[in-house]
């Protein structure tokens, strides 16, 4: 195998913006302390309401609370399986 080759095997990260309505993801990093503060800390599954490209927020639900996340804040949020 090459270089190249293993580059493109290892997966991007994605972000909270990544997740489409019904997904759910579990949070590794989140670059926002606000939102970390507020519930969206690493470890915490999340689960994708509302994702629309037209509108400046998501609607997402970690646990019993809903959140409403801005677009920028949602890129700091990094998501795993």
């Amino acid at each position: 195998m090459s270089a190249n080759e293993s580059k493109e095997a290892v997966a991007q990260p994605r972000c909270l913006l990544d997740l489409k309505d019904g997904e759910t993801g579990l949070i590794r990093r989140n670059g926002d302390r606000k939102s970390t503060e507020m519930g969206l800390f690493p470890g915490a599954r999340v689960v994708m309401f509302r994702n629309r490209k037209s509108e400046h927020s998501l609607v997402i639900g970690a646990g019993d609370a809903r959140f409403l996340v801005s677009r920028a804040i949602a890129k700091k949020v990094e998501i795993g399986g």
